[in-house]
């Protein structure tokens, strides 16, 4: 039993438990009868030994009301947890912003930012430390451990929450207009700590500090020679360090294509995957190796052997286990597997005008050259059955729950972009145009270095550069948008040579927490701030590859998600099963890319359109409805609550927006955790979760799960059928891609036949899903894995400070920073 106390100061005071009932009547004290105090209070004592720390007691209340398990104990477990991290980084001295920042400055951690001392105090003004006491106890651990400026050697932290939302707001406002920085500052602040946008990972760290990566996402593409592979090498490596997750693909031969007319035998894809293995974990991200998915099409002739990388059952020399894969098909494709119907395989170099084709988008364009090749009996080709090749993907992805699947025809079509679309990223949400380098040079030209090689019908030829518009008989030009017949300087072309458009592409990610949003004014300022947030982070961070910068800079992709949705629903007493479920589902999304649309808009108009805004379809008017799948308006009768011809009509008067794409769902894994909600688009898997990060243990619960528990839906009760019509109706408002999950129990010997995975892979493609990410699988094994977990979480606490560094990476999502 409790007997002796010993002071932060070392002086030792008898154990007194009035003060220990204040404690627990304080942090209890606007939780109502969801928490019972006392009993806390009286479990905390009897586990204590007769003589204990004052910090110690107050830690062991914490994991008391931890362990009770409940989103409102994890309330009074935030409450004590705010107290304890002021008291450890300010003992009773808290600082100003400004004293924290000039201290930040002197040890090198934070950049000066220039706010007057006038300015600095209106700010002190605003900074609200008591919204700390609003958290859950798994929001101010995400921040403290993985979000705050810190000595993690020394494991000294300097930055309690508030102070980490107002560096960021500072950070972005800082090159604001004088006349509009302050009140920017006090918007983002407002947004940011309230939770209302979620900012990516390195935006938390990096804003305000020397630091300046911000791009969550990045995506290349490699030619079929050995320069065009260096240069993805070197993308992949740098880009690593840069902090950002890859996606890659490689346009390449297979085994024993001719080299060199024949001189060299190929020796396919395999070492080049390894080598991209060997680059992106050469480097670590926040203490382990990088992450990267690489995609290929389901016709590659090496398929079967690249489906099964993952596979710990493969041989060694064909398994590369330290990245992940997704494959790609189209709708011909799933005709075939429909029909049970062979097809035949081919790569860039066997077929390189099928394979451009394959990524066209034009389905009719793809079919045609196919059957061309198919009748061609001088062709040489390998046939599969299209049925067993989705087996076995469905299969791999079933059992090691990271062989994803793309539409390639789906990205190139449900698209603003104009430019071909090879690839997504790390966690399958972004579609972005990316385009191969001819050499590793290129990668440090500070300019658009696309250009258009052309033959005039005098036989003359020549490089056109693509960075400004050319003078033809249709009038001003665009090199990209030439064609045979233009004249250029009075001299018709004859022939399209060869177009050269190197792009990396990279995505800036935000997310709005649609369950936190108050009104239809307000949803409109957020996503204007989000958008604001996303800019100022391209243009403030620093490229190490300056060809990067100049891509980023001209696209200004964006990728704001939705976060929060299953307590949306949980909070409206909707369900993703049901038809009112998912017609709220729909005007959400709608609701979504609206104000983001409408909130581009505005910053085209005050910023400037996205200098490639020509490379898109926004000048003509896109709007995503224009080539959503019409297949999902059958899932239920929605309608449409916002004027979209209105939009259109402004969108085009003003020749585009300020953005090339807008909105991508991603997992959200970490950030979830910050804004104290669920994770993007998903429903919970369980009301409350230990969340593991390596070392660091968040125990996570579903806001409100107290009074909201028959309303939230588990993903386990939500079939296959319904996750698609929700990744579906998604689609229809997002000109990216979702990460999209799908869960199942599996429990003994269940399994999931063959016909099923078949049935659930055609109705993906009907509904026009562009990707499918992890396979989620409740086992036995699993469920009793939770107490150990436990177990194993309360022994490292027991050991270990709650303030002991524990930053590493999400084992989720492994580079994916939102």
């Amino acid at each position: 039993m409790l007997e002796t106390i010993i002071k932060r100061d070392g002086h030792c005071e008898p154990f007194t438990p009035f003060k220990l009932n204040q404690w627990g009547q304080w942090a209890a004290e606007s939780l109502g009868d969801a928490v019972d105090w006392p009993s806390a209070v009286l479990e905390t004592v009897s586990s204590m030994s007769s003589t204990a720390t004052s910090r110690e007691l107050q830690q062991q209340l914490i994991r008391t009301c931890l362990n009770f398990d409940t989103w409102s104990y994890n309330r009074m477990a935030g409450r004590l947890y705010a107290t304890l991290i002021r008291k450890d980084l300010y003992r009773n001295q808290r600082p100003t912003v400004l004293a924290l920042h000039r201290k930040l400055q002197a040890l090198g951690l934070m950049e000066v930012l220039d706010y007057s001392e006038s300015e600095y105090a209106v700010i002190q003004e605003w900074i609200n430390h008591e919204r700390d006491f609003e958290y859950a106890h798994y929001q101010l651990h995400t921040h403290l451990t993985k979000y705050a400026i810190a000595d993690r050697v020394q494991g000294q932290y300097y930055e309690s929450p508030q102070f980490i939302y107002m560096r960021m707001a500072m950070a972005l406002s800082v090159d604001q207009p004088r006349e509009r920085r302050m009140r920017d500052v006090q918007r983002f602040y407002e947004h940011l700590s309230k939770n209302r946008i979620n900012a990516p990972t390195p935006n938390h760290v990096n804003l305000g500090t020397p630091l300046r990566g911000y791009a969550s996402c990045c995506l290349y593409t490699v030619a079929d020679n050995a320069r065009s592979i260096a240069v993805g090498n070197h993308i992949a490596n740098t880009m690593t360090y840069m902090s950002a997750g890859i996606g890659a693909h490689l346009a390449t031969r297979s085994v024993n294509d001719p080299v060199r007319g024949g001189v060299i035998r190929h020796q396919g894809k395999l070492p080049y995957y390894r080598a991209l293995v060997a680059e992106v974990k050469s480097n670590l991200q926040n203490g382990r190796g990088g992450a990267c998915t690489t995609y290929f099409p389901i016709f590659d002739p090496e398929v079967d052997t690249l489906l099964r990388l993952k596979n710990p059952m493969s041989t060694e020399d064909r398994k590369i286990r330290g990245m992940d894969y997704s494959w790609g098909g189209n709708r011909f494709f799933a005709r075939k597997v429909a029909r049970n119907e062979d097809i035949f395989l081919f790569n860039c170099h066997t077929a390189p005008d099928l394979y451009a084709a394959l990524y066209s988008g034009d389905e009719e364009k793809f079919e045609e050259i196919y059957q061309r090749y198919a009748a061609d009996e001088s062709f040489p080709k390998t046939w599969v059955r299209a049925r067993e090749l989705l087996i076995t993907a469905s299969n791999e992805w079933n059992e090691t729950g990271r062989v994803y699947e793309h539409n390639i025809s789906e990205m190139n079509r449900h698209t603003p972009f104009k430019d071909t679309i090879f690839s997504s990223n790390l966690c399958a949400e972004i579609a972005l145009p990316t385009g191969p380098y001819n050499h590793i040079s290129e990668l440090y030209a500070e300019d658009d270095i696309s250009f258009v090689e052309v033959q005039f019908i005098d036989g003359t030829r020549r490089e056109i550069p693509g960075k400004t518009p050319v003078e033809t008989q249709r009038g001003p030009v665009w090199p990209d948008d030439l064609q045979p017949g233009d004249s250029v300087q009075g001299l018709p072309i004859e022939a399209i040579l060869r177009r050269s458009a190197p792009e990396v592409a990279t995505c800036n990610l935000a997310g709005i927490v649609v369950s936190n949003i108050e009104s239809e004014e307000q949803y409109a300022e957020v996503a204007y701030y989000a958008l604001l947030m996303i800019d100022k982070c391209i243009h403030l961070a620093h490229y190490e590859l300056p060809q990067v910068g100049v891509t980023s800079r001209k696209r200004l992709n964006a990728g704001v998600g939705i976060l929060g949705l299953a307590h949306l629903m949980a909070k409206n007493g909707k369900r993703y099963t049901d038809e009112a479920g998912k017609q709220f589902i729909h005007e959400v999304a709608e609701r979504h890319y609206y104000h983001l649309l409408r909130a581009s808009l505005t910053l085209g108009k005050e910023l400037g359109n996205a200098p490639w805004m020509h490379k898109t379809r926004w000048p003509e008017g896109w709007l995503p409805l224009d080539t959503c799948n019409s297949h999902v308006d059958r899932i239920a009768p929605f309608s449409l609550r916002y004027d979209w011809e209105a939009l259109r009509a402004e969108i085009k008067a003003n020749g585009g927006i300020r953005n090339s794409v807008l909105v991508a769902h991603m997992p959200t894994e970490t950030s979830a955790n910050a804004s104290g909600t669920t994770n993007g688009l998903y429903p919970v898997r369980e009301l409350t979760l230990i969340k593991t990060d390596n070392q660091r243990v968040n125990y996570w619960a579903a806001p409100e799960g107290d009074t909201l528990a028959g309303h939230y839906q588990s993903a386990w009760d939500i079939p296959t059928r319904d996750m698609t019509e929700l990744y579906a109706i998604m689609q229809k408002w997002t000109d990216q891609g979702i990460s999209a999950d799908f869960y199942r129990r599996v429990i003994g010997d269940a399994s999931i036949a063959s016909s099923e995975l078949i049935e659930d892979y055609l109705y993906r493609v009907k509904l026009g899903l562009k990707s499918k990410y992890y396979m989620n699988q409740k086992t036995s094994n699993g469920m009793q894995a939770v107490a150990d977990i436990r177990q194993a979480a309360a022994a490292a606490e027991t050991s270990t400070s709650l303030m002991a560094d524990t930053d590493t990476q999400d084992s989720d999502c492994a580079a994916c920073t939102l």
